[in-house]
């Protein structure tokens, strides 16, 4: 039996296609392994409470996921806006850059001893310390993992407080301290 021509044409078209189709899966599973580990393999579909402990230079706040959504406890008892939330979880899924041993750093010279500020998604710790001088990348901490990340979150971490509220503050309200 024969192929016509037509028929020959589209066999060939459709395993070409295949065969593209398997290269680029190929091209991309490779490029996952490149990829750089993620900070922290937190949830945030699950996480149900958010905390950010600050030495000197930013509020404290907390948070609780609610049936309605999350909402602030500290310093103001008031719904959350979800965007600065989810800016939030950004940072325990920052790229690491660098792995650092622990036990060749000294964690005061890194701004770790007593962190800058601590991000905690319910019972998982990130210490974020000074900047790299050089890289200009954060120092951070989880458990025994020391690393250095790209410093894109840092700001969002020393936000004020009425920020990531869902609705404004009313300015003629008195100030939590």
């Amino acid at each position: 039996m024969r192929m016509r021509r037509a028929t020959r044409t589209l066999f060939l078209l459709t395993i070409t296609v295949a065969l593209l189709g398997a290269a680029v899966y190929a091209e991309i599973a490779r490029e996952r392994t490149l990829m750089p580990r993620p900070l922290t393999q937190i949830d945030p579909l699950t996480a149900r409470r958010l905390e950010i402990r600050c030495a000197a230079v930013c509020r404290s706040r907390r948070f609780e996921r609610r049936a309605e959504g999350w909402h602030m406890l500290e310093p103001y008892d008031r719904p959350a806006s979800a965007e600065a939330i989810a800016h939030l979880f950004a940072v325990t899924h920052a790229p690491i850059r660098t792995r650092l041993d622990v036990h060749d750093h000294d964690p005061a010279k890194l701004g770790l001893a007593a962190p800058l500020v601590t991000l905690i998604v319910d019972d998982v710790e990130i210490a974020v310390g000074d900047e790299d001088p050089i890289e200009h990348d954060r120092y951070v901490r989880v458990g025994d993992l020391l690393a250095r990340v790209q410093d894109r979150f840092s700001a969002r971490l020393f936000e004020a407080p009425e920020g990531e509220l869902a609705e404004p503050v009313d300015p003629a309200a008195p100030k939590p301290e």
